[in-house]
């Protein structure tokens, strides 16, 4: 993740000064990128308790907290600019959760959604779909946050995208990550992505848009 927080730093121009909120900040790697070598004023919020516990020991000067990104604890028109890394899609409500980020946006702020890049162009992705994890016609499927800005009326001011190795150190890894438990047909149709000392590499993308409300 570290290219993207780098890419949406500088699509968000952050710098000293500038309020920015991460949503599903987890254990706090971009808000200790954001604050400590941008220099901005940093606020988080993630569900999981002891990922936010680690965040706020990574960085003391953030104002972290424990909640939910449909029901931010904050007041309107708090922040420049709100980010959310792999975490809007997976929120209870995916149109709340944008609209509430909308809601604590000062008039001309910046949200930014950041998420894996389209299916096909994960080669991770595209292996558990050939194995029968999901179905082929899901590398198709439309994207439930490009369609959640478009309902929102999120307005799209900037896209990019960055691309990233994923790396997996042995077949149980990537047994557990795409939770294919047949380690043997696994490492059958991995092969192309295994490296020499037995660790698996697949190609893929991250994506992502910035809005204004």
């Amino acid at each position: 993740m570290t290219a993207a927080w780098a890419a949406l730093a500088d699509a968000l121009n952050l710098g000293p000064g500038v309020r920015v909120l991460d949503v599903g900040c987890g254990d706090g790697g971009f808000c200790e990128l954001a604050a400590g070598r941008r220099g901005a004023e940093v606020s988080g919020i993630d569900v999981d308790a002891a990922a936010v516990a680690r965040a706020r020991r990574r960085v003391p000067s953030a104002d972290l907290r424990v909640g939910f990104m449909e029901a931010l604890p904050w007041l309107d028109d708090a922040f420049d600019a709100v980010v959310g890394f792999n975490a809007f899609q997976y929120a209870l409500d995916i149109d709340l959760a944008l609209l509430e980020a909308l809601r604590v946006l000062r008039p001309g702020g910046r949200v930014a959604v950041c998420k894996w890049g389209r299916p096909q162009d994960n080669e991770l992705f595209a292996l558990a779909v050939a194995m029968g994890l999901g179905r082929p016609e899901a590398l198709q499927a439309e994207d439930p946050i490009e369609t959640a800005i478009h309902r929102v009326g999120l307005k799209v001011c900037d896209r990019g995208s960055v691309p990233v190795r994923l790396e997996l150190p042995d077949v149980n890894a990537l047994a557990e990550t795409t939770g294919l438990n047949d380690e043997p047909a696994l490492e059958d149709e991995a092969a192309a992505f295994r490296q020499p000392d037995g660790s698996y590499r697949f190609a893929a993308e991250l994506a992502y848009v910035v809005g204004a409300g």
